[in-house]
This record gives structure tokens, sequence and C-alpha cells, in this order.
């Protein structure tokens, strides 16, 4: 069963839940890091909660491309990486004219602790 995170009681609206913060692609294979073809691409869902696969990638970034994150969630679909790492947190991000999700699993490790960011409102 997925449990979404609600706002906790007393918060801002949501209208002033977001917050800003530039986050980096990271792209774990070392060959892709500094290629900019299309087998190097990483995808952007458009539903944390849907799993990851073509069906939901609306969008596509390539490692060292810098995002601006709006908010995070920790209990989206889990996601491995090429190398076995994983993890179920997701960051919106404005891209393109859209707000999409990209997973945590494929930004730079040191900033997933950014604490500036905001829960995504339900």
């Amino acid at each position: 069963m997925q449990v979404r995170c609600g706002r906790a009681q007393g918060s801002q609206p949501e209208a002033s839940a977001t917050g800003s913060a530039r986050i980096t692609v990271h792209n774990v294979e070392r060959n892709c890091q500094h290629r900019r073809t299309e087998n190097c691409a990483l995808g952007l869902a458009g539903d944390p909660y849907r799993l990851y696969r073509r069906s939901n990638i609306v969008g596509h970034v390539r490692h060292g491309d810098v995002l601006r994150a709006v908010c995070r969630i920790a209990d989206g679909v889990t996601v491995t990486d090429e190398v076995g790492g994983h993890s179920s947190m997701w960051f919106r991000v404005d891209h393109d004219g859209k707000q999409v999700w990209v997973p945590s699993i494929r930004i730079r490790p040191e900033q997933l602790e950014n604490t500036e960011l905001p829960s995504c409102p339900d």
C-alpha cells in the first residue's frame, strides 16, 4: 500500500509551500558523463507514484544539467540506478515550462540533503 505524505496541520497554504533550489543531474555511468547522446539521456517523470518507465517519461536531461527544484517527496516509486543505488525520494522541477519529477538517484549525491526544500503539497 502506498501512502502519500500530506501537509502538517497548521502549515502554510499550498501556494507558498514550495521553495527553490538548484540541483545538478548526475549519471553514474562514467561513459555517459561526457556524452550528450540519446542513449545517455535520463528520464523526467510525469508522476513520481507511477513506475519509472517509458510511459511515464515526459522529458529528458543529461549529466551536468542544472534544474530548479521546487519541492520534494520521500515516498515515490523506488528507482534503482545502473550500479545498484536506489531511492524513493523525488524532486519536482521546472523543465521546459512544465513541472515534472526527477528521481533523487539521478542528482548529485551531496545535494540530497537539501534542507531548504519543503515537502511537496498533495
